[in-house]
C-alpha cells in the first residue's frame, strides 16, 4: 500500500489543490477507481477468448487410420489427407473455430491471423477512441465504446463462416481498444499525484485473466462461451449512473459549471469541507491555452535531439517488448503441459504479485533498476523454457516449464507497468501525450506480432520462448542507458531535456504535476 511520505503538493494546480482539500483518493475518489476498473474484466475475457475459441485439437481420419495432433504432424502426406478426409473427427472435449470449420493442415495459420487481426484493431480503435475522448468526453465514449463492444462481442457467436468471425474480431479489438484507452485516463483525473501510480498498475484485469480459465472449464462450445463471457459483461454498464464525467476535461473544455458541481459533490461525498472554486476559470484559461501551444508540437520533436531520440526508441522497444511478450506468453497457454484451464488461472493470478511489487518498489528502486529487472526475469525465465524445451523433449519436465511460464508472466507484467511510469516522466511535458501516445502504438504492434510468434511454435516449441527471451534480454540492457527519473522533477521544454550521469536536468519545477510521483 502506499506510504504517507510528503508529496510535492506545493506544486500543484489549482485543480490539484482542491483534490487534496476534497480527500485525495477519498471514498469519492475509490468508488469511481473501481467501477471504471471493473471494466477490465470483462474486457480481458474479450482480447484473450481466442485463448478458448481457437484451441486445437487431435483429429484423425478414421478410414486412413490417420491421427495428427500438430502442424508438423500435418505437413507432407499427411496434411493433404487430412484436408480430403469426408469423416474427420476431433478428439478434443471442446469445440473451436478450428474443429467448426477445419482450420487444420494448409489453413491452420488461419486463427492465429484472426487474433493479429483483432491486435491490429485494438491499436486502430485506440487512436481513434483517443482523439474522440479529447473532443466529447472520456465519461461518454467509455461506455458507448463498452457497449458497441458487447453488441459485436455477442454477435460473433452467431457467425456463419470463419471470414464472418475474423471481421467481427477486427471490430471487437477496435472497442476493445477504445474501452481500454478511455478506462486507463478516467481515473486518474479524479486522484492526486501520490496516487497515479497506485491507479495506474492496479486493477481488474488480472481477474479477468485468472475467471477466463473457469469459463472454459464450465462452457466447452465456442459458442456458448462466446455468449456467456458477453452477457456477463452487461452489468457494468449499470455503472452509467455512478461514474460522472472528468472534471478535468470538463475545464480544459471551459465548462467551469459542470465541473464545480462535480467538485462540490466530491467533497461532499467524502465528509469533506467545500473548498474554494473560485480560482478554478482562470484554471480552465490555463488548460486551453497548454492544450492550444501542445498542438504545435509533432511526432518529429520525439527527434529533436540525440538524447530524446535514443530515449524515445528506447521506451518504444520497451513497450514493443512487453506488448509481444505479455500476448505472446498468454496466448502460449495452450502449448503448455498439464490443464490448459489451470495453466490459463496461474498465469493469470501472478500478474497480481507482480504489479503491486511495482508499486511498492519502483519509488525505491529507481525506475531503471525496477524495469531493469523485471525485464531480465522475463527472459531468463523464457531462457529456461527454451533449454527444457531443447535438452528435455523426449521427457519433458511440466512442473518446471510451467513454474518458468509462471516467472516470465509475471516479469513481463510487471515490467509492462513499470516502463509505462519510466515513459510518463521520460517526455517534457509539451511532447508527453506524443511520446507516451507513440509508446502505446508500439505495444499494440507488438500484440499483433504475438499470434505469428507463437504460430511459429507449430514448427518448433522452442522458437517463441527463444524470441520472447532474447527481446525482453536485450531490453533489459538497453534499459540501462536510460536517464533515471525517480524524485527528480517532470522536464518541461525540449530545450531543457539534457543528461548528465544518467538523470534527468531541469530548471524549473514541474509545469504539469499530474505525473509526478512520491514514495510508496
Amino acid at each position: 500500500m502506499p506510504g504517507h511520505t510528503k508529496s510535492k503538493e506545493s506544486t500543484a494546480t489549482e485543480y490539484e489543490e482542491i483534490l487534496v482539500q476534497s480527500g485525495g483518493f477519498g471514498p469519492y475518489q475509490v468508488r469511481i477507481f473501481i467501477l471504471v476498473s471493473l471494466f477490465e474484466t470483462p474486457v480481458a475475457w474479450a482480447m484473450l477468448l481466442p485463448v478458448l475459441t481457437g484451441a486445437s485439437s487431435k483429429w484423425t481420419c478414421p478410414g486412413d487410420n490417420i491421427t495428427v495432433s500438430n502442424l508438423s504432424q500435418a505437413s507432407g502426406q499427411n496434411a493433404s489427407e487430412c484436408v480430403i478426409c469426408p469423416d474427420i473427427q476431433y478428439t478434443a472435449p471442446y469445440t473451436s473455430i478450428i474443429t467448426e470449420w477445419h482450420l487444420i493442415c494448409e489453413q491452420s495459420y488461419i486463427p492465429d491471423l484472426i487474433t493479429s487481426l483483432q491486435m491490429a484493431g485494438v491499436l486502430l480503435g485506440a487512436l481513434i477512441t483517443g482523439q474522440l475522448a479529447d473532443l466529447f468526453g472520456r465519461r461518454k465514449l467509455l461506455f458507448i465504446t463498452y457497449t458497441l463492444l458487447l453488441i459485436f462481442w455477442s454477435a460473433s457467436a452467431f457467425s456463419p463462416s470463419w471470414c464472418v468471425y475474423t471481421a467481427m474480431r477486427v471490430i471487437i479489438g477496435a472497442c476493445i481498444g477504445g474501452v481500454m484507452v478511455v478506462n486507463f485516463v478516467l481515473p486518474l483525473e479524479f486522484v492526486t499525484p501520490r496516487w497515479r501510480t497506485f491507479c495506474g498498475c492496479i486493477g481488474f484485469w488480472a481477474v479477468g485473466v485468472m475467471s477466463l480459465g473457469l469459463w472454459g472449464y464450465l462452457v466447452r462450445d465456442w459458442r456458448h462461451v462466446t455468449i456467456a463471457t458477453a452477457v456477463c459483461g452487461i452489468p457494468v454498464l449499470l455503472s452509467w449512473w455512478f461514474v460522472p464525467e472528468s472534471p478535468r476535461w470538463l475545464l480544459s473544455k471551459g465548462r467551469v459549471k459542470e465541473a464545480e458541481n462535480i467538485l462540490h459533490g466530491m467533497a461532499k461525498f467524502n465528509k469533506r469541507p467545500v473548498p474554494d472554486l473560485a480560482n478554478l476559470h482562470s484554471y480552465a484559461l490555463r488548460e486551453q491555452k497548454m492544450q492550444r501551444e501542445q498542438k504545435k508540437f509533432s511526432y518529429w520533436h520525439l527527434c529533436s535531439s540525440w538524447q530524446l531520440a535514443k530515449n524515445t526508441l528506447i521506451l518504444m522497444y520497451g513497450w514493443f517488448v512487453s506488448g509481444s511478450v505479455y500476448y505472446g506468453m498468454s496466448l502460449n497457454v495452450k502449448n503448455l503441459a498439464g490443464d490448459r484451464y489451470l495453466n490459463m488461472f496461474v498465469l493469470g493470478l501472478v500478474e497480481l504479485p507482480a504489479v503491486i511489487l511495482v508499486v511498492l518498489v519502483n519509488n525505491r528502486l529507481g525506475r531503471r533498476k525496477t524495469t531493469c529487472a523485471l525485464m531480465l526475469i522475463a527472459g531468463l525465465s523464457c531462457g529456461a523454457i527454451l533449454l527444457l524445451v531443447v535438452y528435455n523433449k523426449a521427457t519433458p519436465w511440466p512442473a518446471a516449464m510451467l513454474t518458468s511460464a509462471m516467472l516470465g508472466k509475471f516479469g513481463i507484467a510487471g515490467a509492462w507497468a513499470a516502463v509505462q511510469v519510466f515513459s510518463a516522466e521520460i517526455f517534457p511535458t509539451v511532447i508527453r501525450n506524443i511520446g507516451v501516445g507513440s509508446c502505446s502504438m508500439s505495444s499494440r504492434i507488438g500484440g499483433i506480432v504475438a499470434p505469428q510468434l507463437v504460430f511459429l511454435g507449430s514448427y518448433g516449441e522452442f522458437i517463441p520462448y527463444a524470441v520472447f527471451g532474447a527481446c525482453a534480454l536485450v531490453c533489459a540492457a538497453l534499459c540501462l542507458t536510460l536517464p533515471e527519473t525517480n524524485k527528480t522533477p517532470l522536464p518541461d521544454q525540449l530545450h531543457k531535456h539534457d543528461t548528465t550521469n544518467g538523470h534527468l536536468i531541469t530548471a524549473s519545477a514541474n509545469e504539469n504535476p499530474d505525473l509526478e510521483e512520491i514514495d510508496v
